[in-house]
Parts: structure tokens; C-alpha cells; sequence
């Protein structure tokens, strides 16, 4: 059961609701100015890490905008429909309850009317990098993780869900070799069947591997078939 909650110019949406302190902590931190900045596999981010009473360590995204509307009004939205906030928090509790592993949404907000900024608070995965890091700092134990990562991208295959930006800067990797994959942002509920999804899955890898020059032995994503 979603919750929703306005505060101080903010709309809040969280499953179990926030404490006025909790809500005033958050705006706090979206006034600060977000760290927008390519990372290596080009990707836009804008994430800070917060540590909240009742909360706990979390990580606050910030969203951006890309294209050429993004150089002028890099976070603003059009309010249209569910913030991206939102959509993301939504994706993330369904992709969960699939057996998906995925940080924890802890709570949206945004603000604004017809021109939105929006959030997204989640628990922070500790003691955890990139499989993009890992490659680059021990690529056999990346290629170790290789079975796990393909066995979570199976899940989302066998629901048909889309991750339209699945790539090794996606998936975090914490000290157990336990994977996880992020941003979900443009997951998308798909009529594909398994084999095409399949097949836009290892697309979309193997152009990330190869453009930003990771090692090629992360390209073999799928060893088998769909139901292998």
C-alpha cells in the first residue's frame, strides 16, 4: 500500500510513510546541488549517500535529463503522468517481489507541477562496486560473477521486463559476490518473448563492453539458451 505524503513544497510517496524529521532530512539534501557526471560506461548520474535516522544508510538519485534539452534544463520534467521517482520506485518493489535482486526503494518525492524535479531514496548496498571495476581490477573474478549476473537477467527475461540500459556499470557487485542490478529507471514491462528479449539483452552488453573497452571476456553474458 503506497503512501503518499506532501511536505514543504514536496510529495512524498513511501510504502510504510516518513516522519516529518525524516521528510525534513531529505529536502535537505535535494536542495544540495546534484553531482551530474558521465561515468565510464557514459551513462548520467546523480547519486549522493545519506545516512537518516530510522532510514538508515541510503542513496539518494537525482534525475537528469539527456539529449539536447538536458544542457538547459538538466533536472526538470514535464509533469506528466508518474514522476520518474516513481515509475522507478514502483519497478523496483515489482522486480523484487520477482526474485530480482535490486536495492531496497525506500521513498520518492518531487516537486513542481507542470515542470518537475523528482528522487529516489534507496538502501544503500555496502561494500560494493561495479562488475565495470571489478573487470577492470580482477577480471577473472569477474568473470566468476558472470553465472549470477545471467541468472538475475533470466528472471527479468522470464517476467518480461526490460532493462533497456543493462550494462556492467549497472550491476553492483558487493564483498560476498552477491549481484545486484540498478537503475530501473527505463525498465519497461515488454510483449517480447524470451528469445528476443534475450537477444536485446546481449546487444545492449556487448556494445557497452566493447565501446567502453572493458575486458571482452565480460561479453558472454548468455552461455545457453533462454530456458538453459
Amino acid at each position: 500500500m503506497m503512501t503518499l505524503q506532501g511536505h514543504r513544497g514536496y510529495r512524498f510517496g513511501s510504502v510504510r510513510g516518513l516522519t516529518r524529521p525524516q521528510m525534513d532530512r531529505l529536502a535537505e539534501y535535494f536542495q544540495m546541488p546534484a553531482q551530474n557526471a558521465r561515468s565510464r560506461l557514459g551513462g548520467r548520474t546523480g547519486a549522493q549517500t545519506a545516512e537518516i535516522k530510522g532510514l538508515g544508510k541510503v542513496v539518494i538519485k537525482t534525475y537528469f535529463r539527456g539529449g539536447l534539452l538536458g544542457r538547459v534544463i538538466e533536472q526538470t520534467y514535464l509533469g506528466m503522468g508518474p514522476c520518474r521517482g516513481r515509475a522507478e520506485f514502483e519497478m523496483l518493489n515489482r522486480s523484487r517481489a520477482l526474485g530480482v535482486h535490486a536495492p531496497t526503494p525506500v521513498a520518492f518525492a518531487s516537486k513542481g507541477r507542470f515542470l518537475q524535479n523528482t528522487w529516489l531514496v534507496t538502501r544503500q548496498i555496502e561494500n560494493a562496486r561495479t562488475l565495470s571495476e571489478l573487470a577492470m581490477a580482477d577480471e577473472k573474478a569477474a568473470e566468476q560473477i558472470l553465472p549470477a549476473v545471467a541468472g538475475q537477467v533470466r528472471r527479468l527475461i522470464q517476467n518480461r521486463i526490460l532493462h533497456v540500459d543493462l550494462h556492467p556499470g549497472n550491476i553492483l557487485v558487493n564483498d560476498c559476490g552477491r549481484v545486484y542490478i540498478i537503475d530501473f529507471d527505463k525498465a519497461i514491462q515488454t510483449r517480447d518473448d524470451a528469445a528476443r528479449l534475450q537477444q536485446r539483452y546481449i546487444r545492449r552488453w556487448q556494445r557497452a563492453v566493447i565501446k567502453h573497452e572493458l575486458p571482452l571476456s565480460l561479453n558472454p553474458l548468455f552461455r545457453h539458451s533462454p530456458g538453459g
